[in-house]
């Protein structure tokens, strides 16, 4: 069921520090991560990401986004929730159609930060870009 070691889906502050750790936000916290495997077929059971983008690149690449947002990542939930998988992630688009309106929410940490917001359209799978549809990332500790 497992793949090939990926890439960290993020590097250091997801702004280029290029650390060792990708971060991702959960209720409200930023935690460290990486990326231990890709798999081949959707977890069950699964942890949700949410990979915030503008239709062409992940979010925080976008030189008019607040730097509030330190993270394109955003888990449903974390170690230490009922609900916690251990980061068997299924991915899922969530395309930013309006960066002033994202920038005055800035930043969005939870997943009903972005399920509820009108200006970021949530799809299965990722854009073309980003980490793999499928894949295992625990989380590290806070960043």
């Amino acid at each position: 069921m497992t793949g090939a070691t990926a890439a960290n889906p993020g590097k250091g502050d997801e702004r280029g520090a290029g650390k060792e750790f990708g971060r991702v936000y959960a209720n409200d916290v930023l935690w460290r991560t990486n990326v231990v495997n890709v798999l081949d077929e959707r977890p069950d059971p699964e942890d949700k990401i949410y990979f915030l983008h503008d239709g062409s690149r992940p979010i925080v690449a976008n030189e008019k986004v607040s730097a509030d947002q330190r993270s394109p990542f955003v888990s449903e939930s974390a170690s230490g929730d009922r609900d916690w998988n251990g980061g068997q992630w299924t991915h899922f688009s969530a395309e930013v159609t309006d960066i002033a309106a994202f920038n005055d929410d800035a930043p969005l940490a939870t997943d009903s930060d972005i399920l509820d917001k009108d200006y970021i359209s949530v799809t299965l799978g990722r854009p073309g870009f980003g980490p793999p549809d499928f894949f295992v990332c625990p989380l590290n500790g806070r960043a």
